[in-house]
């Protein structure tokens, strides 16, 4: 064979493995170069070489050339993972992988910080995450039946205030000698009433218990506790009280809370008790 013909097919495979050693190369690429080193230098072995052994190494050569000559330049960047937390978390809060907070009610208190965990959806929480309970009754406002309850007063599990129960007794709250007309003292005594009685108007009803000492008959006596009763309803309503929640009950002399032998168990029993009727 012509040396020209040789020259040409060895300037053919320079050219081949120079051409896949230029510039950064995909790994498919660089494969593809690598065979085409290995075919080029073979081939060109074979036209310089008269046997097929020199074919062969010279194959085995370009190939080696190829790979060398055709790795890829690229170095593969580090993979960043993006911060998925937008706030610190605070002191005590329950972390994961990441480093974020769980608020697993979704109440927008974090668990670590909220002691009171498990709250259902849409309801407002305070700072700890546990339910308003604005009236203090114990009973948290999405369930509280009766919102508004006096301070201290006893309520059932959804807030209101329990039949029976006093709500709070005025004990002194005198009258006139053998009338129901209210002293200036009396009156001055029922304000303490009024605020009470306003917060539970249009919820609960409230009977207005007159109660006396045992001087008298006990037939008197019962009269004359139904009269006063009415006499602090009425002034209860002229102070801006709702009527229709209110009923006048006289008690008499029937139950003492203290001893009607003595002046001051006598003063403690003519007394005037606050006690719920019903809910509604």
């Amino acid at each position: 064979m012509k040396i020209s013909l040789k020259l040409a097919a060895v300037m053919l495979m320079i050219g081949l493995l120079a051409g896949c050693a230029g510039g950064q190369r995909p790994s498919n690429e660089s494969l593809l170069c690598t065979a085409f080193g290995a075919l080029a230098a073979g081939a060109a072995v074979a036209v310089v070489g008269d046997s097929d052994s020199a074919t062969i190494a010279g194959a085995l050569v370009g190939a080696g050339l190829g790979m060398i000559l055709c790795a890829d330049d690229e170095v593969a960047e580090p993979v960043v993972l993006a911060a998925v937390c937008t706030e610190t978390p605070p002191p005590g809060a329950l972390l994961d992988a990441q480093g974020c907070a769980f608020d697993s009610d979704g109440d927008g208190v974090v668990d670590g910080v909220d002691m009171c965990a498990g709250t259902p959806a849409g309801v407002t929480v305070d700072r700890v995450g546990c339910p308003l309970d604005s009236d203090k009754d114990g009973v948290a406002d999405y369930e509280d039946q009766c919102p508004a309850t006096p301070l201290g007063l006893i309520v059932d599990k959804v807030g209101c205030p329990i039949a029976g129960e006093v709500v709070f007794s005025l004990p002194g709250v005198n009258f006139e000698f053998n009338s129901a007309e209210l002293t200036n003292e009396a009156k001055d005594r029922l304000t303490a009433g009024i605020d009470t009685v306003k917060n539970l108007a249009g919820t609960i009803a409230v009977s207005i218990e007159g109660h006396t000492d045992s001087i008298g008959s006990e037939e008197y006596n019962q009269a004359l506790s139904l009269r006063r009763a009415e006499s602090v309803v009425d002034y209860l309503v002229s102070q801006g009280a709702n009527g229709n929640r209110l009923t006048a009950v006289g008690m008499g002399e029937l139950h003492p809370v203290a001893n009607n032998d003595t002046d001051s168990g006598r003063a403690a029993n003519r007394r005037v008790d606050f006690v719920i009727q019903q809910n509604n």
